[in-house]
C-alpha cells in the first residue's frame, strides 16, 4: 500500500460523500481488505445479474459506478456485448482503461468519468444497465434509477444489486459516513428498492437474495482484519478508530446478516417502453 495515500479518514473527513466513496474504492487499504471481490459474491453475482436481464451478445450495456472495471470486462469478453463504464472517481476510471487495453477489450469497452445522479448519455441510448453495490451510496437514490430509466432504450433491462437493510433492526454502530461508504449507513429495505424502481416507471422482473454471498465476504474481510491485527497492523493505521473499531464493526455487520437485518439482492427491472 503506498505511503502517498491519503488515509481513510482524511478521506472521510472531506464531506462529499460521492467523492469519499470513490476514493476509498480506490484507496489500497480497503482493495488489500475486499482482495478480488469489490462486491459479495463477485463474478458469480455479476453472471447472475447479466442473466436476470437477458444481456446478449451485441447489446450495448451501461455499468453504473463501474469501479475497476471487472464486471464490464466480464460482460464484454463472456457474453460479447458493449459496454460503457461509467465511474465518479477518475483515478479508477484511468486503472480501468489500462485494464481494458491489456485485456485487449479497448475496442468493445470504453470508461468515463461521470456522476450517476447525471448520466452524459442521450435518453435510449442503452439496451441493459448494470448497477452493483452503489446504488446505497448515492445521495439521491430516486435522481439516480430515474437516470438510469431515461437511457435504457424501450424493454431495455437494469440489474441492480445491493445491500438490502432493515432499518429499524440494524444496529447504531451500523450508522454514520463510514457505514455509507461501507454500503451499509444508507442502503435501504427491499421495499424501498421495489418503490424506486416503480416511481421511475421500470417494471420488476425479479428479486434475488444474495445473502449468503454477503455473509461471506463479511467473515472474509473479519477475518483478513484479525489477521492483519498480528501481522499487518501498520497498515491498518489509516482506519477509523483503528484495527480493533473495524473488527468490532464488521463483527456487528456479521451478526446483523446473521439476524436477517442485513443483506444483499439482486434487483432486476425492465423499461415498459
Amino acid at each position: 500500500m503506498s505511503a502517498a495515500s491519503p488515509s481513510i479518514e482524511q478521506l472521510l473527513a472531506g464531506g462529499d460523500v460521492k467523492a469519499c466513496c470513490a476514493a476509498a474504492y480506490e484507496h489500497p487499504l480497503i482493495r488489500w481488505l475486499l482482495g478480488e471481490e469489490l462486491h459479495p459474491g463477485g463474478d458469480a453475482t455479476t453472471r447472475r445479474a447479466l442473466e436476470l436481464i437477458e444481456l446478449g451478445p451485441g447489446d450495448r450495456l451501461l455499468d453504473v459506478a463501474s469501479g475497476s472495471g471487472a464486471s464490464a470486462l466480464l460482460a464484454a469478453r463472456e457474453i460479447g456485448c458493449e459496454v460503457v463504464g461509467l465511474e465518479y472517481g477518475e483515478g479508477a476510471v484511468a486503472a480501468a482503461r489500462v485494464q481494458a487495453e491489456a485485456a485487449g477489450a479497448g475496442g468493445r469497452v470504453a470508461f468515463v468519468v461521470g456522476d450517476a445522479e447525471a448520466l452524459p448519455f442521450e435518453a435510449g441510448e442503452f439496451d441493459a444497465v448494470l448497477c452493483e453495490c452503489s446504488l446505497c451510496t448515492f445521495p439521491d437514490k430516486a435522481r439516480a434509477v430515474g437516470e438510469i430509466s431515461r437511457v435504457l432504450r424501450p424493454d431495455g433491462a437494469v440489474a441492480i444489486s445491493d445491500v438490502v437493510a432493515d432499518r429499524a433492526r440494524i444496529p447504531a454502530e451500523l450508522d454514520g459516513i463510514l457505514a455509507t461508504v461501507a454500503c451499509v449507513g444508507e442502503a435501504l429495505d427491499e421495499a424501498g428498492y421495489l418503490e424506486l424502481l416503480r416511481r421511475c416507471g421500470l417494471d420488476l422482473i425479479e428479486v434475488e437474495s444474495r445473502e449468503a454471498d454477503a455473509a461471506a465476504m463479511a467473515e472474509r474481510v473479519h477475518d483478513r482484519l484479525r489477521g492483519a491485527r498480528i501481522v499487518a497492523a501498520d497498515q491498518l493505521a489509516g482506519l477509523p478508530g483503528g484495527i480493533d473499531a473495524a473488527i468490532e464493526l464488521t463483527a456487528v455487520a456479521r451478526q446483523a446478516i446473521a439476524d436477517g437485518a442485513l443483506g444483499y439482492s439482486i434487483f432486476a427491472a425492465r423499461h415498459p417502453g
